[in-house]
């Protein structure tokens, strides 16, 4: 998909909308993980910014088990 990842910053909130083809269940489970550049999350790898790649919905989730406040996700059909 020749589509841009947006990153927004609030004070109250991130939003990252992200264009693609995935399903809710598939997006929210990380089942599917498709790297749009992947030498630069080679290069965020090997510099140990990421640990793995498709893990980031399950460890926001994970992260935020037990919490008061939830992250919400808003999935559209594209």
């Amino acid at each position: 998909m020749n589509s841009q990842i947006k990153i927004s910053m609030f004070d109250d909130r991130i939003e990252i909308v992200s264009p693609g083809g995935l399903s809710k269940e598939e997006y929210l489970l990380g089942q599917i993980s498709i790297l749009r550049n992947p030498i630069l999350a080679n290069v965020f790898y090997r510099l140990g910014l990421i640990e793995q790649f498709g893990m980031g919905i399950r460890r926001i989730i994970s992260s935020y088990q037990g919490s008061v406040i939830q992250p919400k996700f808003k999935i559209f059909e594209n």
